[in-house]
């Protein structure tokens, strides 16, 4: 299925390229299917993620599971930093190696002055440490699952499974089977759903080819290039560290991930791709899916690693391309605020994040730049949903070797040892 999802995808972008400038039923007929099929993606995740989260804090203890949660938070801590120390090692000499026509960069600005104040206008205040943990108690549960605030619902699903716990058998029973037979239902039209992703990948990879693919254009193209490298770079980093860290091999890893990795690439969304990435954890992590299923919504909700290489990146561009001088403070300032902003946004594809405005005015980036770079984001988008979904499955394979699963690589050394003591 996979093989013929990437086809699919190619095709989808050959085919968009020829449309493109040309409106009309054909292009109509794709756009309309592709949303169909993300909306179905979307309708499901919400759902599968409370339950899922539910069912697994019931079937697990409770130490234990608030144990895979801190290590999935610390793992992520992980990889945000290594993110951004493979944006200070290679962006810099790469980028001083050519030259900014910085007249052309101010006559971009200028066209751009009204957007700027817009956005000024329009960027949110950052958020204390306070008002983050206040945030993480919804008032309103079906408020909250009208807005698709995942974070809050995960937060109440927890609570609610360890609560369920305490019930008595006679009660407590009933609602933990319907639990688990609705998260069944629930991965039943998972399945579905992805059998259908060949024709929308298709379609959705069309449609974003016709409207976009002329974008990328002018000297603010490099940015792209820039961008998208490194955080390329930083997702062929995590195969051998899951090999190692999370005692998966690399075929093994790279096969499960590339389900969820079309979906990424086709949707730009990390929450759609939610139903992939839990279906393709149940597969990787057969012998001990567990912890993957309270750690994969968790990740996919609150998670997004690509923060720190997208957006240092992002920084560093804006500061060499408008002739900032760089200050060592200021940027350590920045990426501690990325860091701790990365947890309260959720997986949805594009548009502007306000709450990471300030961050960039801080250190000392102009205002139209952030305006400007905004024209190339469904471009990074791409990677960056590709690297979050990577770097989630990641996460969730070294959480489960970590707490209690015997690592394929290990289990194998120890079968061969046993076998030449015997002979």
């Amino acid at each position: 299925m996979t093989v013929v999802s990437l086809g699919a995808l190619v095709a989808g972008v050959v085919v968009g390229s020829a449309l493109r400038g040309h409106e009309g039923p054909l292009l109509s007929f794709l756009t309309g299917v592709g949303t169909l099929w993300v909306s179905a993606l979307r309708m499901i995740a919400l759902p599968l993620a409370v339950f899922n989260t539910t069912c697994a804090m019931i079937s697990q203890r409770s130490a234990n599971a608030a144990g895979r949660i801190g290590g999935a938070i610390a793992i992520y801590v992980v990889l945000l930093l290594l993110g951004a120390a493979i944006v200070l090692t290679i962006l810099p000499p790469v980028m001083h190696s050519t030259p900014v026509d910085q007249a052309a960069i101010a006559k971009l600005s200028q066209s751009k002055a009204a957007e700027s104040h817009k956005l000024t206008t329009q960027s949110a205040p950052a958020l204390s440490i306070g008002d983050l943990l206040v945030g993480l108690v919804p008032k309103n549960v079906l408020q909250a699952a009208v807005n698709e605030d995942f974070l809050r619902l995960l937060v109440f699903a927890v609570l609610f499974g360890l609560a369920l716990r305490r019930a008595s058998p006679e009660r407590g029973g009933t609602v933990i089977r319907f639990i688990e037979g609705v998260t069944e239902t629930l991965m039943i039209l998972v399945r579905w759903i992805i059998w259908c992703a060949p024709a929308a990948m298709f379609c959705l990879a069309a449609t974003f080819a016709s409207s976009s693919g002329a974008k990328i254009v002018g000297i603010l193209g490099r940015f792209v290039v820039y961008e998208c490298g490194l955080m390329l770079i930083f997702i062929a980093l995590l195969y051998p560290l899951t090999m190692v860290a999370g005692g998966i091999s690399l075929r093994r890893f790279a096969s499960a991930a590339l389900g969820p990795q079309m979906v990424a690439v086709s949707t730009r969304s990390s929450i759609a791709a939610l139903p992939s990435l839990v279906a393709a954890g149940e597969a990787l992590l057969a012998d001990h899916p567990e912890p993957a299923r309270v750690v994969l919504p968790l990740s996919v909700s609150i998670f997004k690693v690509n923060r720190t290489t997208s957006g240092l990146c992002r920084l560093l561009v804006m500061l060499y391309f408008w002739g900032v001088p760089s200050d060592p403070s200021k940027i350590a300032v920045f990426l501690a605020s990325i860091m701790l902003l990365s947890f309260s946004d959720l997986g949805l594809p594009g548009g502007t994040n306000f709450r990471t405005v300030p961050a960039y005015l801080a250190a000392g980036v102009p205002i139209e730049a952030i305006v400007l770079l905004e024209v190339f984001e469904p471009f990074s988008d791409i990677c960056k949903t590709l690297l979050n979904v990577t770097g989630d499955l990641s996460i969730a394979a070294i959480v489960t070797r970590w707490s209690g699963r015997p690592a394929p690589v290990e289990h194998a050394m120890a079968m061969a040892a046993g076998e030449s003591q015997l002979t």
